[in-house]
């Protein structure tokens, strides 16, 4: 037997038993003043009534905003729903937004060359009203796009040289100096870093994990060797990569900074395989310090990065440019270094 299809009330259907005029049911949507109260408590029981839900879509296109926020990743889908550091920018950007009554659209383009197409689709569509970017290859076309049609945007750290408005950058050089130093006081007569590729972001100078670890090396007198310092991805792949290419070639290497959570937990599982002692052998530093980091053991040490704060920095900078702003100094947060379980808490210079 087939079963009917239930009907979806309209707005029409609503105006009808609550003997109004459609525009007068639209009005109570609105929160418009010029609907009487015992007006509006009467269409409020009939929509309640006839389950009715307008539609958004429609809404938005007549008042021509979409209270829509873009956060466009141009790294590609692959990559993006499985990088917990970005989860915790995401999830700032969306608590500040959501308060305001916004939505967010996740762009994540299948690769990472069709990023830039995926940005300037929501941007000639206007199917947003302001967009969050990381900086990387192509950005300058979209802030330019942006800035000619008067869109807000903001920047998930510095995208180019001499940006002075609209980012949120974290400065990891303190926190990065802290972790070197502490391996290099403890003991360990060679330190690797395994950070992020040169061509990651677009304004590549600006690797503040690399800066912190040459600043601390460089106090004792130690050379940097290019041989140490290794490019990840940020996942967990290239960490368990690049510590086994580490420890197989230089068994005297004894600590490694990772500039993510994911890369250092290939790097345990790279300890493990190789059948490495803890602390003896090789010790990690971790460099997101996300929740989860904070429960798995042996207890890693980490670059506490501010994630999360960084997405609401971003979201509460979107809304001050939809609210009239025309650009919003740039903000830079900074990294704190966290030892494990069984020193103090922080370090600091």
């Amino acid at each position: 037997m087939k079963r009917e299809k239930k009907k979806m009330a309209t707005l029409y259907d609503v105006a009808k038993v609550a003997g109004v005029s459609p525009k007068t049911v639209s009005r109570v949507f609105n929160e418009s003043h010029l609907v009487a109260k015992e007006t509006r408590s009467r269409v409020l029981e009939v929509i309640q009534k006839l389950d009715y839900h307008p539609n958004a879509l429609a809404a938005s296109l007549k008042k021509r905003f979409s209270q829509v926020v873009g956060f466009v990743v141009p790294y590609g889908s692959d990559f993006v729903f499985r990088d917990l550091n970005m989860m915790e920018q995401l999830r700032g950007v969306h608590d500040v937004l959501a308060e305001e009554g916004y939505n967010v659209v996740v762009s994540a383009p299948l690769s990472k060359k069709d990023a830039l197409h995926e940005a300037m689709r929501l941007l000639k569509r206007r199917l947003v009203e302001g967009i969050i970017l990381y900086p990387s290859s192509g950005i300058g076309g979209i802030i330019s796009e942006c800035t000619h049609k008067g869109l807000p945007y903001a920047t998930l750290g510095v995208g180019f040289a001499g940006q002075e408005h609209n980012f949120v950058e974290v400065d990891m050089t303190e926190s990065s100096y802290l972790a070197t130093k502490y391996f290099l006081d403890a003991g360990h007569r060679y330190v690797a870093l395994i950070t992020r590729p040169r061509g990651f972001f677009n304004y590549p100078e600006n690797d503040s994990y690399l800066r912190g670890y040459e600043m601390a090396l460089s106090e004792l007198g130690k050379e940097v060797s290019s041989e140490l310092v290794r490019e990840g991805d940020f996942t967990f792949d290239s960490g368990y990569r690049e510590f086994r290419y580490v420890k197989q070639k230089y068994r005297e290497v004894t600590a490694f900074l990772c500039a993510s959570d994911p890369m250092a937990y290939g790097a345990l599982r790279a300890m493990a395989d190789l059948k490495l002692q803890w602390i003896k052998d090789a010790e990690i530093i971790a460099g997101d310090g996300l929740p989860f980091t904070q429960k798995i053991f042996p207890f890693l040490s980490s670059i506490a990065n501010p994630s999360y704060e960084q997405g609401r920095q971003a979201g509460k900078m979107i809304m001050a440019l939809l609210e009239g702003k025309r650009e919003m100094p740039g903000v830079t947060l900074k990294a704190e270094f966290v030892l494990r379980k069984g020193y103090p808490a922080r370090l600091s210079f």
